[in-house]
């Protein structure tokens, strides 16, 4: 049996994906892509949201957030997702507020 090496043991080939590339059918796609991140609260929600990065293969391409559910997905660059998740935290922050009068 031989262990493949991946992330930050990677050989010289595997240079051309990011570190959090999962490597699955990237010329394909046309992009990398991270393995999609379940959104999950534990509660019956009515919808399924998931978050991951992508980036096209262009070498000049930026990595982007992308955010998807059932119906549909948007895809933010780092520096939106940055920031929706400042301005996220300051809605919770209002939100536990206002429960708590």
């Amino acid at each position: 049996m031989f262990v493949y090496p991946t992330g930050a043991l990677a050989a010289p080939d595997d240079l051309a994906h990011p570190r959090w590339c999962d490597r699955d059918r990237c010329r394909l796609r046309g992009r990398h892509c991270s393995r999609a991140r379940r959104v999950d609260t534990n509660r019956s929600d009515s919808s399924v949201v998931e978050v991951g990065l992508v980036r096209a293969l262009h070498p000049a391409a930026q990595t982007m957030v992308s955010l998807g559910g059932a119906a549909s997905a948007v895809v933010l660059s780092v520096g939106q997702a940055r920031v929706l998740r400042y301005r996220l935290a300051h809605l919770l922050d209002l939100a536990a507020v206002s429960r708590q009068r």
